[in-house]
């Protein structure tokens, strides 16, 4: 029951922060979510640093799974398409750490660490797809324009979001990583070889019509 009560608080306190962000999110709040009394919050968690550090926890720990490289030598764009929406779905889980980035990383140091590492395995995921996809025969890209490409493709799938909220542009969470998932397939248009180009082109052109 204890565990019970301690995963609830987590899955609380998530979906609060992904809806109203942590600085706007107070314990009472998660507390009232949960229906439990505050003192039975701070039993399991003692602070809001706490509810922050084994969310990260968890955050750090299904990033590995999706970042994992490629099983299989040979890669298809539909391998890299269930790639990208794992890697949006997982983006979507845990969206307060982006949106709250700067506000999070002055309260909570760790935090910065974390998504400097996530960025940097992120980038180097990507380009492990170019490279299979390109070994495989699905695209044509030059070895040293990969790091660049993929790169390009990390900030997209981090960053667009914000990009959007920055220019006024009220979108959900799902309506984003629609939109996120159309520019990544787009960046890869010049890329791929003709015998892939519509079917991602039919994928690309779904998602932007979403």
């Amino acid at each position: 029951m204890s565990r019970d009560t301690r995963n609830r608080i987590l899955v609380a306190s998530l979906l609060l922060f992904n809806e109203h962000g942590e600085p706007n999110t107070t314990t009472n709040d998660i507390a009232d979510e949960v229906d439990i009394s505050p003192g039975n919050l701070h039993y399991h968690f003692r602070k809001k640093t706490d509810l922050v550090a084994a969310l990260l926890a968890e955050f750090q720990a299904d990033a590995r799974r999706v970042l994992e490289p490629p099983e299989q030598e040979l890669v298809s764009l539909d391998d890299f398409w269930v790639f990208l929406h794992l890697l949006l779905e997982f983006k979507t889980a845990y969206r307060f750490l982006l949106r709250d980035m700067e506000s999070l990383v002055v309260e909570y140091p760790k935090v910065g660490n974390a998504m400097r590492h996530f960025a940097r395995g992120l980038a180097a995921a990507f380009e492990l797809q170019l490279h299979a996809l390109a070994h495989t025969g699905v695209m044509s890209i030059d070895a040293e324009d990969m790091p660049t490409v993929s790169r390009n493709l990390a900030v997209i799938a981090l960053f667009s979001e914000r990009f959007d909220v920055l220019v006024e542009s009220s979108q959900s969470a799902d309506d984003s990583a629609l939109r996120i998932a159309a520019a990544v397939l787009n960046v890869l248009k010049p890329y791929v070889h003709a015998s892939v180009a519509a079917h991602l082109d039919e994928l690309a052109t779904h998602y932007a019509s979403t």
